[in-house]
């Protein structure tokens, strides 16, 4: 284990003074490329903690490069922008972004939300009750392994913690905000489409894997819950 995590900090040349910050965090290492080909070979060299990736990144296109690495890698990845776009943050957490965050987003939460990722890679001691189980799902809270109606459920990090989170509480309806704070660990005031699109990037997984509907119903403008059989949208 690395004494510090490694954040891969990908933008161009000249950092925001909020990814600046970020490499001079003593708690982290960083390491900061300004090309999308060099993500992409840094993944491979230096199998980073989280990465920062950069819509303005030059080289090959930052979503390519969002795509390619989601598929290798299941490592937190925050994508970052000068303007708030409501297609670009739907599109990137659709993409498997776990957050777009922008200069907006108040100074005070960029170290928090980065470590709440980085407590999500596996470094984190295991939860005491380290399996879920109620003869339908099967979560190892320990080894992040998945399994569904007999089958194995490839998810990342996030999509694990939040289905975690909602079999923990079986018919229990979850809001956003709980489920900001349970799975992400961030204010509840903070921007709740990760929830909406983790859950439906969940969905989608558990549907491929299994040829069934995932067991989340959604309770429209209050949450989600968790059901022992599949629940309607």
């Amino acid at each position: 284990m690395r004494p510090r995590p490694l954040i891969l900090i990908a933008a161009p040349d000249g950092l925001h003074p909020a990814l600046a910050r970020v490499s001079a965090d003593p708690q982290y290492e960083t390491l900061v490329v300004h090309t999308g080909e060099s993500v992409l070979r840094a993944l491979y060299r230096y199998r980073p903690d989280g990465l920062i990736l950069s819509l303005r990144l030059p080289g090959l296109d930052p979503w390519e490069v969002l795509s390619r690495v989601r598929d290798m890698s299941d490592l937190p990845i925050a994508v970052v922008d000068l303007t708030y776009r409501v297609a670009d943050a739907a599109r990137a957490l659709e993409a498997g972004a776990d957050d777009y965050l922008t200069p907006g987003l108040s100074e005070q939460l960029h170290g928090p939300m980065l470590r709440a990722r980085l407590r999500r890679t596996g470094d984190a001691p295991p939860d005491t009750a380290s399996v879920v189980e109620d003869g339908l799902l099967t979560l190892d809270l320990s080894t992040h392994e998945a399994v569904l109606s007999g089958h194995r459920l490839d998810l990342t990090p996030f999509e694990f913690a939040l289905l975690a989170a909602l079999a923990r509480h079986p018919g229990q309806v979850l809001s956003a905000d709980r489920l900001l704070r349970l799975v992400w660990d961030v204010p509840a005031d903070s921007d709740a489409s990760r929830v909406k699109y983790t859950v439906l990037r969940l969905r989608r997984k558990i549907a491929g894997a299994t040829g069934a509907p995932a067991p989340i119903e959604t309770v429209r403008g209050v949450g989600y819950r968790y059901l022992a059989q599949p629940g309607q949208d």
